[in-house]
């Protein structure tokens, strides 16, 4: 027979009720929350889901993250907000951040430390609020042309770029892409199966995500024809143009061996030419100097681009250039002349184009501080 309570004794077995699912609504929302962010430390980031379409416009590349001759720390140190407010004050509608990750990783393994997911993560905030696109590229691959360690290297690119990935998914599909692998130089067909290895295991995990590639010898428009349209329909095909490669790398320390002539003229001019040395009969250096007459124009860089967009077209593949300029051992007048006709070039053939770089070896802007005219009219015209 059961027994029956007093009103007393009901209401208090109904507070104790009331307590038990008070504390586990508790439990169950905040308690797996405060532990999410004491183990994962995860920065907020906002997002945007609404539209899942790649929002490319003019822009510019911030170098520091990819500074492999700097310590890693100093350059987690160095903020860069007021930079991205100012990139965003000129008009620029993009921001591609080259990032090294392999300087940034945890003792003795492939995963990077939490101040560089954190530091990528505060970048993107501020893109956000301003409007901004951001690209996050990996720089300094380790697979090159035979590369014996190219299987178990594609394993180690994948999951640094898995780590980024599940921090930022559901984030920003609009305007956060990926650019998997910078300028990278193998075989052409190893590449083609290297970079395709590398999307499948990431798209597995990640439907949305907007990623960028583009074909081997550093980017090269031919070799991008070469690697052709891949299987998936959320990548867009990149190319880096930096010719004629005498003019827009003279003086650079790191090529020498073909970079060494300066007082180069865009356009070409002949009677301003310096004069070829002797020892360079034979030369790679030779072969750009006799070709540069053909050129150095902007009628051969025409040429030379639409054949690109327009093979890219019929293979419809989207085609952006996350990377042209000049080095500012060049000539004022003269870098003016090429970032004039390449920005216009670019934007008759409707390719997003994005300036390297910001404010150091090919800065567009000058040392007031203040961009370079062409640069300026070229953003205003987009506005």
């Amino acid at each position: 027979m059961g027994v029956i309570l007093s009103k007393t004794q009901i209401l208090v077995k109904v507070e104790i009720i009331n307590i038990r699912i008070i504390f586990m609504l508790l439990f169950s929302i905040i308690i797996p929350q405060l532990f999410a962010n004491i183990v994962d430390n995860c920065p907020k980031f906002y997002t945007n889901n609404s539209q899942k379409e790649a929002n490319i416009g003019c822009g510019v590349n911030l170098s520091l993250l990819e500074h492999t001759w700097q310590p890693p720390d100093s350059l987690l140190k160095v903020d860069i907000t007021e930079k991205l407010y100012k990139i965003k004050e000129l008009g620029f509608k993009t921001v591609r951040l080259p990032v090294a990750f392999d300087l940034f990783l945890q003792p003795n393994s492939s995963n990077l430390q939490i101040k560089l997911v954190d530091k990528l993560g505060d970048a993107f905030n501020t893109c956000q609020k301003l409007g901004l696109t951001l690209i996050i590229t990996y720089h300094y691959g380790k697979v090159y042309y035979g590369s014996s360690n190219r299987y178990s290297e594609r394993d180690r690119i994948m999951w640094m770029w898995k780590q980024l990935q599940n921090k930022f998914k559901g984030m920003g599909y609009q305007s956060l892409l990926f650019e998997l692998y910078n300028e990278p130089t193998e075989e052409r067909s190893a590449w083609k199966e290297d970079i395709t290895y590398i999307i499948n295991g990431l798209r597995w995990e990640d439907k949305d995500r907007f990623y960028i590639i583009g074909g081997t010898n550093y980017n090269n428009a031919d070799e991008l024809l070469d690697l052709g349209k891949l299987n998936d329909d959320k990548i867009l095909y990149t190319i880096h143009f930096y010719e004629p490669y005498i003019f827009t790398h003279q003086g650079a320390e790191w090529v020498k061996d073909r970079t060494y002539m300066t007082k180069i003229p865009y356009p070409y001019e002949k009677k301003r030419m310096p004069s070829l040395e002797k020892s360079s009969q034979g030369s790679a250096v030779e072969q750009d100097y006799t070709k540069y007459p053909a050129e150095g124009t902007k009628e051969y860089i025409m040429v030379r681009l639409r054949r690109i967009v327009d093979e890219c077209k019929k293979r419809n593949m989207t085609l952006v250039c996350t990377e042209a300029g000049v080095i500012t051992d060049a000539e004022e007048k003269y870098r003016r002349n090429y970032l004039e006709d390449i920005t216009n070039i670019m934007d008759e053939l409707n390719v997003p184009l994005i300036l390297w770089d910001y404010d150091e070896k090919f800065s567009v802007v000058m040392p007031n501080k203040k961009l370079i005219k062409e640069v300026k009219h070229w953003l205003e015209k987009k506005r």
